[in-house]
């Protein structure tokens, strides 16, 4: 029997965003060391993804060698600066399907395919929240248009349930995870209508996979 599941995207802002996109460290264990982190190239107090050696997502952490050369903490996601909760939300992943036809030596020829570059897009659409009316206010769309306007990255968390365990409880969720730029942001409203907005972000470095309890 077929599960209809909910999903929900979440677009956050790291410290406001960033005109580079964060780092990401590949850590040996379950969690990554601040020694990995200074050699992916982290620089001190920075925020930073970690994931594991299948390209898993692990989480979000910050590297704080003031205090502690060895600190290395993880960031909340709920704790940075949610921008978007939408209405309706869209993963589109792609690939580029390279293709060479050869000569089989008895006048045919054959169809060869590789994959290419792989690519992925997430699109949202959400009502404008008048009482977020601050740059700096969850859900509002004038922060989309600042982040657009400054070519700022962000954060992108598309989850899904996976189902339940047959007992009526969550068997967990899956989320796809990655950093993104701002393609396209609109704002739309009319008289005697219902203000929205939409907005698309183009992926940035590779998609990550991320399985919770």
């Amino acid at each position: 029997m077929a599960t209809l599941a909910s999903n929900q995207l979440g677009i956050y802002a790291i410290d406001g965003g960033s005109t580079s996109p964060l780092e990401v460290v590949t850590a040996s264990g379950s969690a990554p060391t601040a020694a990995e982190a200074v050699a992916a190239g982290v620089a001190d107090d920075a925020k930073f993804l970690a994931v594991d050696a299948s390209s898993d997502f692990i989480g979000l952490y910050t590297l704080d060698t003031t205090s502690d050369p060895d600190a290395v903490a993880e960031t909340a996601i709920a704790a940075t600066h949610l921008l978007a909760a939408a209405t309706t939300t869209t993963l589109d992943a792609s690939n580029t399907i390279n293709e060479v036809a050869a000569r089989d030596g008895e006048g045919s020829s054959t169809n060869f395919i590789a994959s290419g570059a792989f690519a992925y897009t997430f699109t949202i659409d959400g009502l404008i929240d008048l009482t977020a009316s601050g740059s700096g206010d969850t859900g509002s769309p004038i922060t989309l248009i600042d982040l657009a306007k400054d070519s700022k990255y962000v954060f992108v968390r598309f989850t899904t349930k996976i189902g339940d365990d047959g007992l009526g409880n969550d068997a967990g969720v899956v989320s796809y995870v990655g950093q993104a730029l701002i393609e396209s942001c609109s704002l739309t409203g009319g008289v005697d209508d219902i203000a929205t907005y939409s907005a698309t972000f183009r992926g940035y470095g590779k998609l990550h996979k991320f399985i919770a309890a």
